[in-house]
């Protein structure tokens, strides 16, 4: 249940990420920010009162509004930013405990879920055409 809840939690920062950076035009460093302070705050608060028992969630989130930072050339719309969010949530998973305290290991797993993504559509010959703006 736990690995859903990342999964989900992932899915979703990456999304608002990329709607802030890309839908409403604000850029992706705004986006990954405002993203990653609510995240921050709302997941310890919610750990802080004990309604949730799994930690590090916002973590979790910080790492998938780094993959919301990827130009809209590489990612058209929000359905394929779902897709990485779910991505760069099964890396997160993957990855575990690996470089714990290693500056640098969430935007390494955001990055390789973005280029695993544009590695995905051009296999499926789908390339990397001009996004359509359809979100």
């Amino acid at each position: 249940m736990e690995a859903v809840i990342i999964l989900l939690i992932s899915i979703f920062a990456g999304m608002a990420a990329y709607y802030i950076s890309v839908v409403m035009g604000k850029g992706g460093v705004f986006g990954s920010a405002v993203v990653t302070l609510v995240a921050g705050v709302l997941f310890r608060y919610l750990e802080v009162e004990g309604i949730i028992g799994i930690t590090g969630l916002a973590v979790v989130a910080t790492c998938a509004s780094y993959a919301g930072m990827v130009a809209q050339k590489n990612v058209a719309n929000l359905k394929e930013m779902a897709v990485v969010g779910l991505f760069t949530g099964a890396l997160y998973i993957a990855g575990g405990t690996t470089y714990v305290g290693v500056g640098g290991r969430l935007g390494v797993i955001a990055a390789i879920a973005c280029y695993a993504w544009i590695g995905l559509k051009k296999l499926t010959g789908k390339g990397l055409e001009a996004p359509k703006a359809n979100y």
